[in-house]
């Protein structure tokens, strides 16, 4: 199964096929809920990762759980490993990568994001109901595989190791220190080495992700090296699930996400931090 699937490529009437997510959270620099106001996907089950999608016991936003609470949920919302999963949010490409990423790290191989997301598939002609689904409990027995995510030591150590390549998604003013971070207390700027890949520059119209020659251009043109392993890093771990997906669909095969992201680097002062000067 592609990572990726177009709404050219899926209807309504295969819709069945799969376990369809709605993922949504609350966009931390506009404030707003990725909640619709303008309908879900027929079948749709929602997975709110600002809630049981995250694991409540860190002080950090968007933690991925442990395995049993994840496996749990998983299961709740009536996910398998044997049926397919097709999931979507109402950006078109925000936090739908996010949940991808942590279905395939629990060893689930047949999800994929719907590219362009709700605006897609309303483009598209396609209807819309004005509530998600109710979930047919299953049992999920995925198993977590380490390579999908790292902590801070695998970023410090990185960045002494000029053959990995550290990626941030945020915003060019946030990463070159010259903008605030929309979460109090965090420092600005970004980690030493780091290159910034900002997840809005790698999408049409804002909400598709662009094609794998696209985005393989795009690499090419600022001098980004898809053949070294990269560690993807963001402000909560979630855009930067758009960048790794990203760097998967234009040809890397070393990619990992660092779950802490700019929320647990930014707030601690003893972790070096850069800044770029006019």
């Amino acid at each position: 199964m592609p990572r990726l699937i177009s709404v050219n490529d899926i209807s309504a009437s295969n819709l069945t096929d799969y376990v369809v997510l709605f993922a949504s959270m609350t966009n931390p620099v506009s404030g707003q809920a990725d909640d619709p106001a303008d309908g879900f996907i027929p079948g749709a089950v929602k997975f709110d990762l600002d809630g049981e999608g995250s694991d409540h016991t860190s002080s950090l936003p968007h933690t991925i759980p442990e395995q049993a609470a994840l496996s749990a949920l998983f299961g709740k919302l009536g996910i398998t490993t044997d049926k397919p999963v097709l999931i979507y949010d109402n950006s078109g490409m925000f936090c739908a990568p996010r949940v991808w990423w942590m279905l395939t790290a629990m060893g689930h191989s047949n999800a994929a994001v719907l590219n362009g997301g709700l605006p897609a598939w309303k483009a598209a002609g396609h209807e819309v109901v004005s509530k998600p689904a109710d979930p047919f409990p299953q049992v999920f027995s995925g198993c977590t595989a380490d390579e999908w995510f790292c902590n801070t030591d695998r970023v410090l150590a990185a960045i002494e190791e000029p053959s990995v390549t550290i990626w941030d998604a945020r915003s060019r003013p946030r990463f070159e220190g010259s903008a605030p971070e929309p979460r109090a207390g965090l420092r600005s700027g970004h980690m030493p080495g780091a290159v910034n890949v900002p997840f809005t520059e790698l999408l049409d119209n804002g909400t598709t992700l662009k094609s794998p020659a696209a985005l393989k251009a795009y690499f090419t043109e600022h001098g980004i090296d898809l053949t070294k392993p990269i560690i993807c890093s963001c402000g909560s771990g979630v855009t930067a699930c758009v960048i790794g997906l990203a760097a998967l669909e234009a040809g890397a095969e070393q990619v990992t996400v660092y779950d802490g992201s700019w929320s647990e680097w930014g707030g601690n002062s003893s972790l070096p931090v850069e800044v770029n000067h006019d």
